[in-house]
């Protein structure tokens, strides 16, 4: 803990207690004042606990009166950094452990500790070994000796859309009427390393690649394409319909190592914008569905963060205004943009020609039937073309919702009508008779020869 936030520990500590300790009180009023203390809620600096007990507040005041303004500050623990929770053999043995083994796992040391340990010795958590190799400035993800890795560097690249970041965030609940449990939703978000500016952000039901597609589709058509695109390696992220709108984009993927999110910093600092200064400003109203909600989000979005001074940006400039001053280098989107970022399925085709894709009937037309073909459609817009393709062909043939009721009341075509059967034509004759030679065989032979 930091001075800084001593000093604003005990200037709060202060302001509790204050109307205690700065006059004489009349009898009864010192309880009363304690009643209210414990009986609301604050604003805690360095924790997020809201309420202060009636023992809390005594003894504020006893510190208070005893050592006065620095009595009120915390006081360091004497063993910070220190693992209390183990003894130094188990701590020895450990260090042994590591120093023997550096590549093993920490969840294999804990077996290794219980075997070799003393007796009763006992159960440890790999969370506390973890922080007891960190203390001793060694990372148990890092065996010793090995190359270590470099450390990161702050980097901002020269023009816009040179890197945009990608990833997502947990958002609050929507809160339907009736239902006890509101919907989860997850704000995708990108965000050009160079100014700043979201090309584009939105809460969604899911994290999915449909939703990250259609996040990128309104970022492209937005603010054109960028060179380089850097996200995490979510299965969102990883998907190989993503690796092929890249290629054919001439948009270059890139992921950061697993278990190491370095590099994705600015991201992250636009995230903690949206948590403290937009989320806090959200009521029940704008949470009844997803399309109030990223309504309200926009216009934050655009209306404040993006016309608002950043702190990483040179001379007070907003996001918006650094992104302009390179518009020239913009990288428009190509006019067959929607069809690029259409996701294709397999599917086979029933003999009715119906084929299903996600909970929908389509029907396609004839000469398709039982043949295994390729779909394509837009997952995010259930209004878009939906087309039939056979992995043969370059050639696409749009699908059409399957309306049975219609078809009820259409008239087969002709070549489907029935026809009058034809009559079978008897075999032309041949004057054998197999019958009779089989008959004259058995009966007329002699009885010796039988």
């Amino acid at each position: 803990m930091d001075d800084d936030l001593r000093d604003q520990i005990a200037l709060f500590r202060y302001g509790v207690i204050g109307p205690l300790v700065s006059r004489m009180l009349a009898p009864g009023e010192k309880e009363r004042l304690l009643n209210e203390i414990s009986g609301q809620e604050w604003e805690i600096p360095g924790t997020r606990r809201r309420r202060i007990g009636r023992s809390t507040a005594r003894y504020w005041i006893d510190q208070y009166e005893a050592h006065g303004f620095e009595g009120l500050k915390p006081i360091a623990r004497k063993d910070r950094g220190q693992c209390r929770g183990l003894s130094d053999t188990i701590q020895d043995l450990l260090l042994r452990l590591r120093k023997a083994h550096p590549a093993v796992p920490v969840t294999r040391l804990l077996d290794l500790v219980r075997e070799a340990g003393p007796p009763g010795t006992p159960r440890l958590s790999r969370s506390t070994v973890y922080r007891f190799f960190a203390h001793q400035g060694r990372d148990p993800a890092q065996a010793p000796g090995s190359p270590s890795r470099p450390d990161a560097r702050a980097f901002t690249h020269e023009h816009i859309n040179d890197l945009w970041m990608g990833d997502v965030m947990h958002g609050p609940k929507l809160q339907a009427p009736g239902r006890s449990q509101g919907d989860r939703t997850y704000l995708i978000a990108l965000i050009d390393d160079a100014s700043r500016l979201v090309p584009h952000a939105a809460f969604y039901r899911s994290e999915n690649a449909a939703c990250l597609i259609d996040a990128l589709r309104h970022g492209f058509l937005r603010r054109g394409i960028p060179r380089r695109f850097y996200c995490d390696n979510g299965s969102a992220f990883r998907t190989r319909h993503l690796e092929l709108v890249c290629a054919t984009l001439n948009l270059t993927l890139i992921h950061s190592r697993p278990r190491e999110p370095r590099g994705r910093g600015k991201i992250e600092r636009f995230f903690r914008t949206v948590r403290s200064t937009f989320v806090p400003l959200l009521e029940v109203a704008h949470l009844q569905d997803l399309a109030r909600l990223n309504r309200v989000f926009w216009a934050w979005l655009e209306g404040e963060y993006h016309v608002t001074s950043h702190g990483g940006l040179d001379d007070g400039q907003t996001p918006l205004d650094r992104f302009l001053a390179d518009s020239a280098l913009i990288r428009s989107a190509p006019e067959d943009l929607d069809r690029l970022l259409r996701m294709t399925v397999s599917r086979r085709v029933g003999k009715d020609r119906t084929v299903r894709l996600d909970g929908r009937l389509y029907e396609a037309p004839d000469g398709y039937a039982t043949e295994t073909v390729d779909i394509l459609y837009d997952p995010y817009d259930a209004t878009a073309p939906v087309h039939l393709r056979r992995r043969t062909e370059r050639r696409e043939v749009r699908l059409r919702l399957l309306d049975p009721l219609l078809n009820a009341r259409r008239r087969p075509p002709r070549s489907s009508r029935a026809e009058e059967p034809v009559p079978e034509q008897a075999p032309a004759a041949t004057g054998i008779r197999y019958l009779d030679l089989l008959a004259k065989r058995h009966f007329d032979e002699p009885e010796g020869d039988s």
